[in-house]
């Protein structure tokens, strides 16, 4: 994704913990998400729920295990 595109979770892949930290943190598969900042040289990812408007800040390797589309899942 690039800053400002919007897409949805298809999937998130990983262990059972980190799937459920980044369900504590609102990202879950369905979602809308806006990608709203990302710092230089891997640094961290500031996402935003298009939904409610919730920003969240996550690692690079947090966010390699998301994947996005760009239209929800059928």
């Amino acid at each position: 994704m690039k800053v400002g595109e919007t897409a949805v979770i298809s999937t998130i892949t990983g262990g059972k913990n980190l799937r459920l930290r980044l369900s504590g943190l609102g990202i879950r598969q369905g979602k809308r998400i806006r990608l709203v900042r990302a710092a230089p040289f891997r640094g961290p990812l500031l996402v935003e729920d298009v939904t409610s408007g919730a920003r969240t800040m996550i690692g690079h390797g947090m966010a390699g295990s998301v994947e996005v589309c760009d239209h929800a899942p059928s």
